[in-house]
């Protein structure tokens, strides 16, 4: 019985597990000491957690699957599903940040491809959404730290800015697309958007409304 939940920790957690060995084989390279609570940056782990939760939350009042079945709607092949859910990951990440981007719509993709019975798409798209993800971000001096950081520093204004970047960041939309239209395309079919799920949308929106406060 041990044996066999050690077995499907290791399957379904594998980067967990790996980071959990390393962190203690590191121990032993520099021993633990008081100051190995100053090592983490806190405040950046708990609003990671705190959006986690608000995720979770959204998910488990049925707004992703509210989103999904209207994305599918519009949505008529895979192939032009895989481009919007690329290209949501590569605009938000402007605004919202590349980590942030990627906690938000990696776990709603899972969900609409599991609604479509394409489950085998999910891990190349969620690549693609990490890669649209990172270089969306790079578009603006807010889209990820590093950016950030040279921004501050720079003196550029944000015209300079935009005028070093945007191109790199539109021959990245490019390749993006290019690699979307590329893969194999199938039509969606009628039982992923549902008929029969007819959600209290007044309802929903007072369950969500605490989450987003």
């Amino acid at each position: 019985m041990a044996k066999t939940i050690l077995k499907n920790i290791l399957k379904n957690e594998t980067v967990f597990c790996a980071a959990l060995l390393l962190a203690i084989l590191s121990a032993f390279l520099v021993r633990p000491d008081e100051a190995y609570f100053t090592y983490p940056d806190w405040r950046t782990i708990a609003l990671l957690f705190c959006l986690m939760i608000l995720v979770a939350g959204l998910r488990s009042k049925g707004l992703f699957t509210l989103l999904g079945h209207a994305l599918l709607k519009r949505a008529d092949s895979l192939r032009a599903l895989s481009a919007i859910m690329v290209l949501l990951c590569f605009f938000s990440s402007m605004i919202i940040t590349n980590d942030v981007t990627l906690l938000t719509f990696i776990p709603f993709t899972m969900l609409v491809f599991r609604m479509t019975g394409h489950e085998d798409r999910i891990v190349k798209l969620a690549v693609l959404e990490t890669i649209g993800a990172n270089l969306g971000s790079m578009a603006t001096p807010i889209g990820n730290p590093q950016n950030l950081y040279l921004y501050s520093i720079s003196g550029l204004t944000i015209s300079q800015f935009a005028a070093a970047v945007l191109p790199y960041a539109g021959l990245s939309l490019a390749l993006l697309l290019a690699v979307c239209i590329i893969g194999r395309d199938e039509p969606l079919m009628e039982v992923a958007a549902g008929t029969d799920w007819h959600p209290d949308k007044r309802r929903m929106a007072m369950e969500v409304l605490p989450f987003l406060v």
